[in-house]
């Protein structure tokens, strides 16, 4: 388990990716390793506003000659996301992670194919480079509304050992429908797990693809957080043997096996 630190981080980057999503850079003074799956908190170092500190997926982890690079991809949905996409480069925030359980990499079976919607790209892309540069082989499929709000479609491309395919609601780019219908359609024997991150309704089709192929899914939930390190308990998750825990602590990544009913 990769330790958590507290530390202030200088935004050194910043990449327009979409109308809605951008890419950013942190650079830590400080060591920090993350596996993917995890993520951190981020908020300012001054000031009350936001109070609260927001989670955000782990895209990548890389070295300078300054420290640790940490990639994020962002979309801009509200007050503290809005300021990233306009605060000025060079500027001070506070970091606090890696957070929560990721994908289970040194248990990947022979064959996992990996699933991504819209903004849930930052922990798949993650876990591809990883599978990547440990000669694991995978298929990755990645859907999103349209072509423009495909991220990083080349740097995908370049982390997928094996198929990439792409999927746009509109037909716009890539293969036309759902990702997971075109998953469905496109499914080979061979796959052995799926990795998924996105939209809850995706996760739901994913987990329940995953039982009608008998495959175990991992699946990286996206629920509200407060704290990231299970006090507030306001990302509790139900079980299927009905208990419930924190998402920012027992997951985000769960199996689908682990999830109550409804999964």
């Amino acid at each position: 388990m990769e330790r958590r630190s507290d530390q202030p981080v200088i935004l050194a980057s910043r990449q327009e990716l979409s109308p809605s999503c951008f890419a950013l850079e942190l650079l830590c003074p400080g060591p920090l390793t993350a596996t993917p799956g995890q993520f951190i908190m981020l908020g300012p170092t001054a000031g009350a506003d936001p109070l609260l500190r927001r989670p955000f997926s782990v895209a990548g982890v890389g070295e300078s000659p300054r420290g640790v690079l940490v990639q994020l991809l962002v979309k801009e949905v509200g007050k503290f996301t809005s300021l990233l996409r306009r605060l000025p480069i060079g500027s001070e925030l506070s970091l606090l992670g890696p957070l929560g359980q990721g994908f289970r990499l040194l248990e990947a079976p022979p064959r996992p194919v990996l699933v991504a919607g819209g903004i849930g790209l930052p922990p798949v892309l993650f876990a591809a480079r990883e599978l990547s540069q440990r000669g694991i082989p995978f298929d990755l499929f990645y859907g999103a509304a349209s072509s423009h709000e495909l991220l990083l479609p080349q740097e995908v491309k370049r982390a997928t050992n094996g198929l990439a395919v792409f999927c746009t609601d509109d037909g716009s780019f890539g293969e036309q429908g759902l990702v997971t219908e075109v998953l469905r359609r496109l499914w080979q024997k061979s796959y052995s797990r799926i990795l998924a991150c996105g939209p809850t309704p995706m996760l739901y089709a994913v987990a329940q693809l995953a039982r009608e192929r008998q495959v175990e899914a991992e699946l990286s939930l996206e629920e509200p957080m407060a704290c990231g390190v299970g006090v507030c308990l306001g990302c509790v998750v139900r079980l299927h043997d009905g208990s419930y825990v924190p998402s920012c602590q027992a997951g985000p990544v769960f199996l689908a096996s682990q999830l109550a009913e409804r999964w």
